[in-house]
């Protein structure tokens, strides 16, 4: 198929190319920095072992976050070759038109378990050590809340993605997105609650380290603390980590509520097929989307979807570049002094929290 063929000289199929050429050249920028930041963590880890070294090892979320990216981007990359945009008539259609609705869905599906479990994990790892940092009990209910939303949203999307392939109808799709809506309501309540109480606490705790005064008086003065350089480091990741979440929670809670009512209310998505040319009710998991370059006169193509995937793309695009990209030797200690290399490999988020609680009572005192 040329790309500058008569058929594709239309808007529709300009934007749609513009997309999957964007897309295209983000998933190189994106498995690059993948690569780069697994190569880092295998070099600290290797110099960790050394005794004379400063550096130390990276972090549970570090290593979890970079491997479950990795993985994201490869069963994207998949889902992605052919894109599909939806349109106004609710039916996908594809530049190419070669993948079959099963292997679309089923790495859409592995995709998203991949990514939704990445979310899940930081945001446990965040409220686990930054809680234990400040003396506060940690949240046992909230943190079992964020895994039982996680497991229900990944078994209502694979079901709805296995309804899709054996009816053929277009309300499917609508279902997995209400069980995305489900989820980041969960997840936008937690980090709500970072972003209000937990970061506010940790700053006011290093300003307060760094004035000798209560903590509740601190402002946004951490960066004359004198608590050690990987203690601010460690909260500046917390405070963009959870922005970030919060910001991705808020903007999916407002679209895709507006998607799912408009496809089932509007549309009557349950009595219109996903695959045109295929009766209802039918298994359609070998059917390709139509082409966009076959689309009827008077039906416009939505690329809202392809949109928002790309965006959380570059999100974690930004979290993990700043995440890999800091200084080898401003990190957390992997244990007291003299203690040896624990071995997972990683500081996990109880050896975070205690060592954040010693330095911020170390840093009050010397504040007093």
């Amino acid at each position: 198929m040329s790309l500058f063929s008569a058929d594709e000289r239309n808007f529709d199929a300009s934007m749609a190319w513009g997309i999957w050429w964007f897309h295209m050249a983000s998933f190189v920028v994106w498995g690059t920095t993948s690569i780069w930041a697994c190569l880092r963590q295998q070099r600290m880890k290797k110099l960790a072992s050394v005794p004379s070294s400063k550096v130390s090892l990276p972090t549970e979320v570090e290593v979890y976050s970079i491997r479950f990216l990795a993985a994201y981007l490869l069963f994207d990359v998949l889902r992605a070759f052919d894109p599909c945009f939806d349109s106004t008539d609710g039916v996908c259609r594809s530049i190419f038109g070669i993948t079959p609705l099963g292997l679309r869905l089923t790495c859409w599906g592995l995709r998203d378990i991949m990514l939704l479990g990445a979310i899940t994990r930081v945001m446990v790892f965040y409220v686990g050590w930054t809680h234990k940092a400040l003396g506060w009990p940690e949240p046992r209910r909230l943190q079992r809340l964020l895994w039982v939303a996680l497991f229900v949203a990944i078994c209502g999307l694979l079901g709805s993605f296995a309804a899709m392939t054996l009816t053929n109808r277009q309300s499917f799709q609508a279902l997995a997105i209400l069980f995305i809506v489900l989820l980041n309501l969960v997840w936008a309540g937690m980090n709500r609650f970072l972003v209000r109480h937990v970061v506010p606490g940790l700053e006011a705790a290093l300003d307060a380290g760094a004035k000798g005064i209560s903590v509740g008086d601190g402002a946004d003065k951490a960066a004359d603390s004198e608590t050690s350089p990987w203690l601010q480091s460690a909260v500046a990741e917390v405070r963009l980590g959870t922005h970030l979440l919060y910001t991705a929670n808020v903007a999916l809670l407002c679209l895709f509520p507006c998607i799912a009512v408009e496809r089932l209310v509007l549309k009557g998505a349950h009595t219109m097929p996903l695959i045109p040319h295929a009766p209802l009710d039918q298994w359609v998991g070998n059917a390709t989307a139509p082409l966009i370059s076959e689309k009827p006169l008077g039906l416009a193509l939505n690329p809202a979807l392809e949109i928002v995937e790309i965006l959380i793309g570059w999100l974690q695009w930004v979290y993990t570049w700043r995440l890999s990209s800091g200084d080898m030797t401003l990190r957390p200690p992997h244990g007291p002094p003299g203690a040896s290399l624990p071995k997972c490999g990683y500081i996990c988020r109880d050896t975070l929290g205690s060592a954040a609680a010693a330095e911020l009572q170390r840093a009050g005192k010397k504040g007093q």
